[in-house]
């Protein structure tokens, strides 16, 4: 038992008001108490626990429950509607759990002993994975109504990062227990066995035979299993009143996440009825590479089998939402949609080293510019005046655009706006940091090609690199690496110039950026067959890590100061 002192064995329990049989059950009377506040009372008598937490969604019918608990002084965490997996993992993630405990919250009778027993087994036999009872084919011995589930961080880690089936999302655990040694696994029976008792709340007639429960203990809550079973055998009628009551099955899923379209645009429940399409080759063959959480919501990259391009499916990030950009971009990566003096300067910097790449690579004179995610318009301003060309930028952020608009630059919201407007033709279109976010990427180098470059024109494009930029992050719906960016442009009909990888103004030692500069194809392709390239998640893997270690033993050249001294 030595474990219990040093890990942190966090019970979450999952509520919510939309229960498909019995709405709103987990806050209707138990003797005087919601049916929560009763599971509360009996989990935070097990000993072996060094918290309880309530993981209820983000949808607003469940702020009763979190209202609730914040009444009560119980930590609540708020999160995906359907996908619970991700809801767990999420509340586990914040709260710091070495060891997760998974309870429901229609089981008011559920023992504080039978936790203590299942998290005793867990810890002593080091299992990735315990419970009292597993779904059939397997034999139940504790009554329903008693279920524990216990696991490791680094366990829930995996199912959350692996799990695609979407009974695996909604009941939590499958994942570790549903293929024969992919986890160590404890089942912890009952002698003798007492499986075919209920003592949960899925139904009303399960809610009348808890209140009948509870009225035999005088409504008090601290009763053991032990009196619940001795109450049990002198009142037979609560079991015979719920012997046409059928238990859901592990397989059965809630089919509202499929109904209801807003959780439809969650990657994990799109995992299992979609394969997306990738967006640099078009072939339907992509796995899951990494899933994560960025500023708050679900991430989910793929991996192309097909040619080895790793993205996000652009139908399911909220990255790919129209106003996205307009509002919430900056809001959420620097805390204000104004912009930030740290970000001023950083673009200052990049200006003027773009300025130097494009006269390191002969551009002499240009008459027209278009800066595509223009932002603050410092870059625009750098070209008109080394140029000394005329100047357009698109930017959907809406005070970066109306701060540009401010300096007399000629702003627009769009590109889709730009082109309707039926512009000359530009010598220069830049994409600083713009395709990694772009849905379609090689379209939208397509149609700059087709309606606003020159055919003698410049195409100047900077994209995070795949194998040095930690790249993983909500608004990048495309990490490029140098054979994929060329791949990319050479499928939307481009010759590269030059290609160059460097960090500045980040970093002296890490390649962390891909620099373009390209003109159109005087014979652009009409069906590119794009060139794989191999063993990509592994070569980031490998690039990452040496990446890390570089930067420890030389911190001061690895990440360079991103404020102006």
């Amino acid at each position: 038992m030595e474990l219990m002192s040093q890990d942190n064995i966090i019970a979450i329990i999952q509520a919510r008001m939309g229960s498909s049989r019995l709405p709103g059950k987990v806050l209707r009377d138990l003797g005087g108490e919601p049916v929560l506040a009763r599971v509360i009372n009996r989990v935070r008598r097990a000993k072996t626990l060094t918290g309880v937490v309530v993981a209820t969604t983000t949808d607003p019918a469940d702020d009763p429950i979190a209202e609730f608990c914040q009444q009560q002084a119980v930590p609540v965490f708020r999160g995906s509607q359907f996908d619970v997996l991700d809801r767990y993992y999420q509340a586990a993630r914040e709260h710091h759990a070495d060891v997760i405990v998974r309870i429901t919250a229609d089981c008011p009778m559920i023992d504080p002993q039978e936790i203590d027993r299942v998290v005793t087994a867990f810890l002593e036999g080091a299992y990735d994975f315990a419970a009292n009872r597993l779904p059939p084919p397997a034999q139940r011995t504790s009554p329903i109504g008693m279920d524990t589930e216990v696991c490791s961080f680094a366990a829930l880690t995996q199912a959350w990062q692996n799990a695609t089936e979407p009974y695996e999302r909604e009941h939590v655990m499958p994942y570790l227990y549903d293929t024969p040694g992919r986890f160590r696994v404890k089942i912890v029976e009952s002698e003798p066995s007492l499986g075919h008792l209920r003592f949960t709340i899925d139904t009303e007639e399960d809610l009348q035979v808890a209140r009948a429960i509870y009225a035999a203990f005088g409504n008090r809550d601290d009763f053991s299993l032990a009196e619940l079973l001795e109450q049990n055998a002198l009142h037979p009628q609560w079991q015979a009143s719920l012997a046409g009551v059928r238990h859901k099955s592990l397989t059965e899923v809630d089919t509202r996440a499929q109904e209801n379209k807003a959780e439809q645009a969650t990657p994990f429940l799109q995992a299992k009825f979609a394969t997306p399409v990738c967006p640099l080759c078009g072939k339907q063959s992509a796995r899951v590479l990494h899933r994560m959480e960025s500023f708050g919501f679900p991430v989910v990259y793929y991996h192309c089998r097909a040619c080895g391009f790793v993205f996000q499916d652009a139908a399911a990030s909220r990255a790919a939402l129209p106003d996205f950009y307009a509002e919430n971009y900056r809001k959420l990566y620097q805390e204000s949609a104004a912009p930030t003096p740290k970000d001023l300067h950083q673009q200052q910097l990049r200006a003027a080293d773009q300025i130097r790449f494009l006269r390191a690579q002969g551009v002499q004179s240009l008459s027209r510019v278009l800066d595509i995610g223009a932002s603050s318009g410092l870059f625009l301003q750098a070209l008109q005046q080394e140029f000394q060309a005329q100047g357009v930028g698109v930017e959907p952020g809406n005070a970066y655009r109306a701060l540009a608009e401010a300096q007399g630059l000629h702003m627009l919201p769009s590109l889709p706006e730009l082109i309707a407007r039926r512009p000359q033709r530009f010598d220069l279109v830049s994409l600083m940091h713009v395709l990694e976010h772009l849905p379609d990427p090689v379209g939208v180098l397509r149609q700059i090609r087709e309606e606003l470059l020159a055919p003698q024109g410049w195409l100047l494009l900077e994209v995070p690199n795949f194998y040095a930029h930690n790249s993983y992050e909500l608004a990048h719906l495309s990490c490029f690496t140098p054979h994929t960016l060329q791949e990319a442009l050479s499928k939307a009909g481009y010759e590269i110039i030059s290609l160059r990888q460097h960090g500045y103004p980040r970093s002296e030692l890490f390649k962390l950026y891909l620099n373009v500069l390209a003109q159109p194809s005087a014979n652009p392709p009409t069906d590119y067959k794009v060139w794989p390239e191999r063993a990509v998640p592994l070569k980031r893997s490998l690039a990452i890590a040496w990446r890390d270690l570089r930067a420890r033993l030389d911190p001061k050249r690895s990440w360079l100061p991103v404020e102006e001294k």
